[in-house]
């Protein structure tokens, strides 16, 4: 700010023509009011440029004082510049400190975005593709049942489930012959986890 203190206020500038010209260039975003300096904004009222330690106090206050919501980042930059504040690389800044904050990083929230990009499995016909899992163990149930096999088909998402006692490749096998091939047809493929009930040979 420094500068542009100098060049406002006495018309200092740098020997440098090419620093001349930028700094001439950015102060046309700035003005002195009673001695200080203010950053014209955008359909609003002049921001009061801030140094580090009292923009560190500003971030932890909206962060966590007395009215604060531990938000993040782009929030406490949004209220910090609605509250009439300005200094460079805010959202830089608000993000170092707001990684001091033990609560925000407790609470904070998890984001649900896929690391890599999503594979679509598409199917041409009905019943050509399952997907097969087993699910449990549940409590017991109905015939000492603690796992549920669920196939589900790709094109249509019929669901086929059966609950079993024990999960044996045999078993396995078993649902698949008589709730998949025996009702639908023989499918083109099906699609597992590669457990070692589906991995066994008499499933395969």
């Amino acid at each position: 700010m420094t500068p542009l203190v100098g060049y406002l206020q006495e018309g200092k500038v740098p020997r440098d023509k090419e620093e001349e010209r930028k700094l001439r260039f950015k102060a046309l975003q700035y003005e002195m009011i009673e001695g200080g300096l203010y950053r014209n904004s955008y359909l609003g009222p002049s921001l009061k440029c801030i140094d580090e330690e009292e923009a560190e106090y500003v971030i932890r206050e909206i962060h966590e004082g007395i009215c604060g919501m531990h938000m993040g980042a782009k929030m406490v930059v949004a209220r910090a510049m609605r509250a009439g504040y300005y200094w460079p690389v805010m959202f830089l800044s608000a993000v170092k400190e707001i990684q001091k904050c033990d609560n925000y990083q407790i609470h904070a929230p998890v984001g649900r975005k896929p690391k890599s990009t999503l594979i679509p499995v598409s199917s041409s016909w009905p019943f050509q593709k399952w997907g097969i899992d087993i699910v449990g163990p549940f409590p017991e149930g109905t015939g000492k049942a603690k796992f549920l096999v669920v196939a589900i088909d790709y094109f249509t998402k019929w669901v086929e489930a059966k609950p079993l006692r024990t999960i044996t490749d045999e078993q396995v096998k078993r649902f698949v012959w008589e709730n998949i091939v025996c009702r639908f047809g023989l499918p083109y493929a099906i699609i597992s986890d590669n457990g070692k009930q589906f991995a066994n040979n008499p499933f395969r």
